[in-house]
């Protein structure tokens, strides 16, 4: 199996070489740089990583901006994305995941809990997800949903999502009627142990609803329990 390629985008050069000693010694390539620019062209020029780790308080280009453009990008933006970032509050993390990072980790943080969320979100990508069996497709009504490339159309418009709106939506459609509380979501697109902030599970739900436009109420809430797929 081929080594994992890590990007590790941080101004501080302490934290770029604690984790480049650090994810080499688990056997990870790990290419460092200072600024989101710097990373922004390294992508132009190569093959993209496996997984970015990255910063969000960096002088130019921020973290925001960085994982806006990656995620704009049709050949990057399946790249996944962990925030590391001394930025804690709610606001904050909620923000990152809704622009379509994987995870969001606190600094300071341990070496031991980063190299757990980095195998879990690899894991996650490697298997692909929830994605449905056997190249199968959904739809419903003007709604189009290709697991394989990620791909939703609504009314034979392209819809862009990201990662994780794409996997619940998925989630919902590959099984009409049941209802999952947002434990469930969770650990059906992510995993147990993946850090998941309160509210994110409804930040996401609320973006889908927007993307779906008039097909936003195929989602419902089920008031105390969670959301399903209404078909």
């Amino acid at each position: 199996m081929s080594r994992k390629r890590i990007y590790v985008v941080d101004d501080e050069k302490d934290i770029r070489d604690i984790l480049s000693i650090n994810l080499g010694k688990e056997e990870y390539d790990v290419e460092t740089y200072q600024s989101g620019e710097d990373a922004l062209k390294a992508l132009k020029k190569q093959e993209g990583p496996d997984l970015i780790i990255l910063d969000i308080m960096m002088d130019g280009i921020d973290g925001y901006e960085f994982c806006k453009h990656l995620k704009a990008s049709r050949e990057h933006r399946a790249i996944p994305v962990i925030f590391l970032s001394a930025r804690g509050e709610e606001f904050d993390k909620v923000l990152g995941l809704e622009l379509g990072a994987d995870d969001y980790i606190e600094k300071p943080f341990g070496i031991k809990e980063l190299k757990s969320r980095i195998k879990a979100v690899l894991r996650r990508v490697q298997s692909g997800g929830d994605s449905g069996p056997d190249g199968r497709v959904y739809s419903y009504k003007g709604v189009y949903l290709n697991p394989e490339n990620y791909e939703l159309k609504v009314d034979g418009n392209d819809v862009k999502l990201t990662k994780t709106e794409f996997e619940i939506l998925e989630l919902f459609m590959r099984n009409p009627g049941k209802i999952f509380s947002r434990d469930n979501i969770i650990d059906s697109i992510k995993g147990h142990d993946v850090y998941v902030v309160d509210r994110t599970v409804d930040v996401h739900i609320m973006n889908l609803r927007k993307k779906l436009g008039d097909y936003k109420n195929i989602i419902t809430t089920f008031s105390g329990v969670g959301y399903g797929f209404k078909e």
